[in-house]
């Protein structure tokens, strides 16, 4: 279980996230929606552990998140947070090193991903060479290195052209599928949550404006969440 619980977020003057509570259960994928500023990426930071709340807390299986319970957790930013000048399969084992993986591990997991992520015959390009698209992918594979429980996706599908959107779209499902993951995505673009999520969630101002199943849920419903008053967390 990942709970936000009573989380707000201040910058300065100005409250990114106010008083904000959501539960994601194992097996369940969650759309985050909202208007830039809203506050989708200050909640996922928060929820890897990157930001601290000003108030509130986020806690794993009822726990306050931990060292070790952030280790069990991966996240793909908007930033691919990789180093241009290595190679993907160099920026794989350093990653993978800091994650605590064993040796001997390693070299199978990155194949593994690398298979997946249709990448393998690129895991001797440097990164800097890749396309967006492909930059997108060997950054998700980063960030499944560890076979992460919780995975925490910042607008993957954002600036990839329609196959690179579409292969990404696959591997994001597959993450949904076979294991009691917990998948947290945020996107503009509303026709994939609601193909892909099982739960949507509108974030306004930093409040909770919507939630609800994706199949309870309709897009005039969404989309009204979206222009709800945000209060004084503007």
């Amino acid at each position: 279980m990942l709970e936000a619980l009573g989380v707000s977020r201040r910058y300065g003057w100005r409250w990114a996230l106010k008083n904000l509570s959501i539960a994601v259960s194992p097996g369940e994928t969650l759309a985050l929606l909202g208007k830039n500023g809203s506050g989708k990426t200050t909640l996922l930071k928060s929820f890897a552990g990157l930001l601290r709340p000003t108030e509130g807390a986020v806690h794993v299986n009822g726990e306050p998140l931990s060292r070790e319970a952030r280790g069990r957790i991966g996240l793909l930013s908007h930033e691919p947070m990789l180093y241009a000048g290595l190679t993907i399969r160099e920026n794989l084992g350093y990653f993978a090193k800091l994650f605590g993986m064993e040796s001997g591990e390693i070299s199978a997991r990155v194949r593994l991903l690398a298979e997946t992520l249709d990448i393998g015959e690129l895991l001797d390009e440097p990164v800097r060479v890749l396309s967006q698209g492909l930059r997108q992918r060997a950054a998700l594979a980063r960030s499944l290195l560890h076979d992460p429980e919780v995975v925490l996706l910042d607008e993957p599908f954002s600036g990839l052209d329609p196959d690179a959107a579409e292969r990404l779209e696959n591997v994001v499902r597959a993450l949904c599928e076979g294991r009691e993951r917990i998948v947290v995505f945020t996107t503009h673009d509303l026709s994939k949550a609601f193909d892909m999520a099982g739960k949507i969630t509108v974030l306004a101002g930093g409040r909770l404006a919507y939630e609800r199943s994706a199949e309870n849920s309709s897009e005039e419903e969404v989309l009204a969440a979206f222009d709800e008053s945000p209060g004084d967390a503007a």
